[in-house]
């Protein structure tokens, strides 16, 4: 990333000198599983500078959609591949980009039920054809995480057993939900979105053999109107004061922003 830490200190420095009469107000478009993370990190921003920020949150697909429809932002937090795309389109500045973290697939159940086996991709699938219903983010909906699921299903042989059981959500958050309502017993999306949720219990991580990290990138958009700000933000999320919060959250830090 192009935005030195003097930068970051100096755009600090200076929000906090200027007062909150000239506080901006920062919006930061970015896909669920990075939402709990990056919330907590802007409280910190915000006693830090003085700066508010506000989300507009949804799936990777939704947030694409959000600025097909022209919906505005000065930070966007989304999957490498999507950020390659904006910038590609001008929307992205690609100097500023900057990689925040990694964010693992895992599976939950209600706190307090007993805890399947999947220590392996065989007891995995073992455990989502045994489970009484399973539900995952809506891959219809452009769900990074409920598109892998499904293919990974097919990829196991169990594609029609795990549909016939299963309940999309248009987010992890609304999974995490249901599974601590006891309205479904297993459910699966990224570690981000359950970690929040004190009525799950989770299991663990996906196995290694068919985990499939995804690695989220900020940036700033084209068009902000606190390009300065919006920069110190993406320096502040991807410091390595913020990389202790972030694994406290359930993302693994990007171990080399670009």
């Amino acid at each position: 990333m192009k935005t030195s830490l003097s930068a970051l200190v100096g755009v600090l420095t200076l929000s906090l000198t200027q007062g909150v009469a000239h506080a901006a107000e920062l919006k930061v478009l970015a896909t669920g599983s990075m939402a709990e993370p990056l919330k907590e990190l802007a409280d910190g921003f915000t006693h830090d500078t003085g700066h508010t920020v506000t989300f507009s949150l949804g799936t990777t697909g939704v947030v694409m959609n959000k600025l097909k429809g022209g919906e505005k932002a000065d930070v966007i937090v989304i999957s490498v591949e999507a950020a390659d795309a904006l910038e590609k389109d001008g929307k992205l500045v690609a100097a500023t980009r900057a990689d925040v973290a990694n964010s693992l697939l895992g599976v939950a159940v209600k706190a307090g039920a007993p805890a399947p086996d999947i220590s392996t991709s065989d007891a995995f699938k073992n455990a989502v054809l045994v489970a009484r219903s399973i539900s995952y983010p809506d891959p219809k909906l452009g769900a990074t995480s409920g598109v892998y699921i499904e293919s990974l299903f097919a990829k196991l042989g169990i594609a029609q057993a795990a549909k016939a059981k299963a309940t999309v959500k248009p987010i992890g958050a609304e999974v995490a939900d249901a599974v601590a309502k006891g309205e479904i017993e297993l459910g699966l999306t990224f570690l981000s979105e359950l970690v929040p949720n004190k009525g799950v219990k989770i299991v663990g991580p996906f196995p290694d053999a068919i985990q499939n990290a995804t690695l989220y990138t900020a940036g700033v958009m084209s068009d902000s109107a606190n390009a300065q700000i919006a920069r110190a933000f993406v320096a502040f999320i991807t410091s390595p004061q913020s990389a202790v919060k972030l694994k406290a959250a359930g993302v693994a830090p990007a171990a080399k922003p670009r």
